[in-house]
This record gives structure tokens, sequence and C-alpha cells, in this order.
């Protein structure tokens, strides 16, 4: 296989997943390796290549990320400094959010002296990861790209260097427990109809783990896992979407809060700012305006 075909295979192939607005990329001289910058929209459809392995860190955007493929199943929140992983042959289907991405593309086919232990790596595919040391070398790549200060060999080298980092991950991993299963949709139904029920009560994490029969670090790692956030701050979403009910159907600020548990409206307001991104006042004010 020559160099200019690799080249073509692996940039031209980046080129047509990436939509109709170019990304920002720089390739190896062999063309093996290809740095990536680029802005995603929400996508859903296949994945997986025979001998690339793609690595790809949430830098902006973010949410719900699910990908289904031979390895399993991941799931969970994208956010950014997290990065996944898609290791050659994996081959499946995924649901992405819109998120700003920073990735690398590596045809292992060159790399044969790494090739056979990509196998090694499929704990890392199993869930979304975030490492100081894989950030830090993306964006050192990245920088040295935009400067326009490779040396020849950079990039190969930073691929070789990314990888073993990997490997010293997906040992880590194979000692850790089990991740946390995530709560089903039942479950968390249940849980917001005993929310719901409760609504101007103070509620403790064991009271909402007791509600769905579970212990409360249980329950807390399953509640993060399928939803992103610790049990305080799904309570706190859970009952700011009640208040914007309340305040559309005319109710004031001051008998929301109260009746949502806030003795004291200006907390109330400044939770519901960080649920709705607006004030209270504002989004009844704009509620009203629209009907």
């Amino acid at each position: 296989m020559t160099r200019a075909f690799l080249m073509r295979a692996l940039a031209d192939q980046l080129l047509q997943e990436t939509g109709p607005q170019a990304p920002a990329m720089v390739s190896s001289d062999d063309g093996a390796v290809v740095l990536l910058h680029h802005r995603f929209e929400p996508s859903e459809g296949c994945m997986g290549h025979p001998h690339q392995l793609r690595l790809g860190m949430a830098i902006g955007g973010g949410g719900r990320l699910q990908q289904r493929s031979h390895g399993g199943l991941l799931q969970g929140v994208w956010q950014p400094g997290q990065f996944n992983v898609v290791l050659p042959g994996d081959f499946g289907t995924y649901a992405s959010p819109a998120v700003d991405v920073l990735g690398l593309a590596i045809d292992t086919g060159p790399l044969q002296q790494e090739a056979h232990r990509m196998h090694d790596l499929q704990p890392l595919a199993a869930r979304l990861q975030r490492d100081p040391v894989v950030t830090s070398v993306l964006q050192a790549l990245w920088c040295s790209a935009q400067a326009d200060a490779c040396l020849p060999g950079f990039l190969e080298h930073g691929a070789r260097v990314l990888l073993h980092r990997l490997q010293q991950l997906a040992g880590h991993a194979h000692a850790m427990p089990p991740r946390a299963t995530a709560l089903s949709a039942r479950q968390l139904q249940h849980l917001q109809e005993y929310i719901d029920a409760q609504y101007g009560q103070p509620l403790a994490v064991a009271q909402l783990a007791a509600a769905l029969q579970m212990d409360p670090s249980t329950f807390s790692r399953a509640l993060r896992a399928a939803t992103g956030l610790p049990p305080y701050a799904f309570l706190t979403r859970r009952r700011m979407q009640w208040a914007c009910a309340q305040l559309a159907q005319g109710h004031n600020v001051t008998e929301v809060a109260l009746a949502c548990g806030y003795a004291n409206p200006s907390k109330f307001s400044a939770a519901f700012r960080r649920v709705a991104g607006c004030s209270p006042s504002a989004w009844a004010a704009q509620h009203r305006g629209l009907r």
C-alpha cells in the first residue's frame, strides 16, 4: 500500500464523515495518522473500521452518547475533557450529541508492533474516559500543528505515546470494580413520581434511594450512570421542571418558591437559573408572550 493511497484513504474518509463543513485536520507524512478538530452536529449511524483506531475527546458541547458494537454497549453523558475509543474491527452503531471534538485517527496497519495489542484496549471502549496525559498529548499535537511546528515523525510519535498511555489505562481498568449499572427508564420514572409527590418537602439521598429500595451509594452511582447527575442536582432539576409548570399556570415566583420548599425566593431563583438558563420571572414573561 503506497503512502499516497494511505493519505487519501484515511483523510478522505474523515472528510466524508464530518459533513458539509470541512474539518481542520493534519496528517502524518505517511498518512497513517490524522489529527482532527471539528464541530459535529447531532448524528447517528454506523461506526467501525477493520484497521482504524479512533480517539475523540470532547472540548465543547456534549450530551448523551450511545455506542453499541461487538465490544458491548457504551452509554453516558459525554462532557468536555472526556474521550471515547473505537477499536479496529469494533463495528456497530452510535448516536452522538452536538460536540466539538479534538480527535486522532490511526491506521494501525503500519504500526505492526502495536497492532497485535489492540485487543488489550477493549476495557477502554466500554466507557467514556478522562485522563490528563491523553488530554495533554492531544493538545500539544494540535498546538504544534496550528503553529506549523510539527517536525517529521511528530504525529507518528504522538500516536505511539497515546497508544502506550491507552495500554496503561486499560491495565488499570482491568483492576477496577465493574461500572455501576444505570437506573432503568422504569426506575427513573418511579423516582420522578416520588419527587413530584414530595415537591414541598426536603429530601435526603437516603430517602431517594429508599424509594427505589437501594442503598444510598449504589443509588448515587446508578443515577449518575443514567443521567450524568448526582442525586441533589437531579432533585433540583426535577423540582425546577415542576416550577416551570407552576409559573406557566400564572403562580407568582414567591408562591412557587415556597411550594418547592425554598423559604428564600432568591435561592430559588438562583437554582432556577442554573437549570433553565434564565430567572423565573423572565421565563414566566416569555412563556406568557407565547400563549
